[in-house]
C-alpha cells in the first residue's frame, strides 16, 4: 500500500499576546481622541479615527504600545518565515464601540501583516474570523469532530491590553458589544 500525505495547506495564523493593561490616562487621552474626530464618516455603527489618516502608534501616548507591537509582528514574522527587515506600521487608528456597536466583516486592504490592540476590551468573545474558504466552498462538509482545520470561523476575546495579529487578507468582524470597548488597529506592509 502506498503512503498518504495530508498537508493543511494556507493555514490562517493569528497570534496574540496579553500586554500590560493601559493606564487610566491612556484610556482617557484615546476617549478624547475620539471625541475630537467622533464626526469623521464611518461605515459601521463605532467612532473610528480611521479616516483622519493619523497614525495614532505616532504619538508619544502610545510609544510603549506600538514598541510591544513591533515585537510581536516580529515574533509572529520569525514563526511564519516571513521576511520582516522592512516591514513597518503604515497606519493605525482608534476605535470606540459604544452599546451595540460593531464592525461589519471586513479585511485590510493595501496591507500584508493588521492587528488589533485592547485598550479597553470586554473579556467577551467578540472578534471573530471568517474562514479564508468560507465564501468560495460551493457545498459545506458536515464533520465528525470541529477544529481549527475546518471550522468556518474562530472568536477571539477582546481583552484589556491584549494584541491579536493576523494577515491582512483574513476576513474579519466584531459582534455588537454590551459595554464599551476602546481598541487600536493598525496595518504593516514592506516599506
Amino acid at each position: 500500500m502506498n503512503n498518504c500525505y495530508i498537508n493543511d495547506l494556507f493555514p490562517a495564523t493569528v497570534a496574540y499576546q496579553d500586554f500590560e493593561a493601559p493606564d487610566k490616562n491612556l484610556v482617557k487621552f484615546s476617549l478624547d481622541f475620539l471625541e475630537k474626530y467622533k464626526n469623521y464618516p464611518f461605515y459601521s455603527p463605532c467612532i473610528s479615527t480611521v479616516r483622519t489618516k493619523i497614525n495614532v502608534l505616532d504619538l508619544q501616548e502610545f510609544s510603549k504600545i506600538k514598541e510591544n507591537i513591533v515585537n510581536l509582528i516580529h515574533v509572529y514574522c520569525d514563526y511564519k518565515k516571513i521576511i520582516s527587515n522592512n516591514l513597518a506600521i503604515v497606519d493605525s487608528w482608534l476605535n470606540l464601540y459604544n452599546k451595540n456597536g460593531y464592525q461589519d466583516l471586513h479585511h485590510h486592504p493595501d496591507s500584508m501583516i493588521s492587528g488589533v490592540y485592547y485598550i479597553q476590551g470586554t473579556g467577551k468573545k467578540d472578534l471573530s474570523f471568517q474562514a479564508p474558504w468560507y465564501f468560495n466552498q460551493p457545498s459545506f462538509p458536515d464533520f465528525s469532530e470541529i477544529n481549527l482545520s475546518n471550522c468556518y470561523n474562530v472568536e477571539y476575546e477582546s481583552v484589556t491590553g491584549r494584541c491579536i495579529i493576523f494577515m491582512s487578507h483574513l476576513q474579519h468582524r466584531t459582534f455588537p458589544t454590551e459595554n464599551r470597548r476602546i481598541s487600536l488597529s493598525f496595518n504593516a506592509k514592506y516599506i
